[in-house]
């Protein structure tokens, strides 16, 4: 599967050497991903249902011409594949989730808001032993400005969360939690400036806050 849902992304960009200096001095590479804003006239919407994975999707005005929204949701039930494995495998699982939700406002023709926020659920288990768990949680807002045909800024407010768990109650003796998390806000200010049709400037500002949990085990009373 997908990373990402393809009917919430516009555009995917990647960078793998001389990587731009608004994303932050990154030593390795970066895929810079863009969400489509959303339909701001009619709403429209697809949907599909197969053997293992089902999606939805839906964007459309929630003021016409001024406020779009687009959501998109995927989940999977792969449970009845695994149970066609050896006796042993028998009670395995496997499923995620994830949802998207963008929104889109102009406050006028020089000012917008968006809205992006992101959620995924990831769970496996191999026979009725240990559960592995991975969630990511995002969501930011973003204030777009235009103060002339050549000079525009963005600012940026985010929060990230990754939790990775493993738990098993199998032995009741022995049955642990197990499980750490990364957490950041962050705030950034972008400017770009077009000198001419050749030349642009970037510049701007950016800070990140790590809260790190390096670590957790405990029983598994559950």
């Amino acid at each position: 599967f997908s990373a990402f849902n393809p009917d919430i992304v516009k555009s995917i960009e990647l960078y793998k050497a001389s990587v731009p200096a608004r994303f932050g001095g990154r030593l390795s590479s970066v895929l810079d991903i863009t969400g489509n804003d959303g339909n701001k006239k009619t709403i429209r919407g697809s949907a599909g249902v197969g053997p293992v994975t089902s999606r939805v999707h839906l964007e459309g005005p929630l003021v016409k011409d001024k406020t779009s929204f687009n959501f998109g949701a995927r989940t999977t039930y792969a449970n009845w594949l695994l149970k066609l494995l050896p006796d042993e495998y028998e009670n395995s699982k496997a499923a995620f989730q994830d949802v998207n939700l963008l929104l889109n406002h102009r406050i006028d023709s020089n000012n917008h808001l968006y809205l992006n926020s992101y959620f995924s659920n990831d769970k496996f288990s191999l026979g009725d032993d240990t559960t592995y768990g991975y969630s990511n949680r995002n969501i930011n807002v973003k204030w777009r400005h235009q103060f002339n045909r050549r000079m525009y800024f963005n600012l940026l407010f985010g929060y990230d969360q990754y939790v990775y768990k493993i738990s098993s109650d199998r032995n009741v003796v022995n049955a642990f939690k197990l499980g750490f998390d990364i957490n950041q806000l962050n705030a950034k200010l972008d400017f770009e400036y077009f000198m001419n049709p050749r030349h642009s400037f970037d510049f701007g500002l950016s800070s990140i806050r790590y809260k790190l949990n390096p670590g957790y085990i405990e029983p598994n009373h559950e």
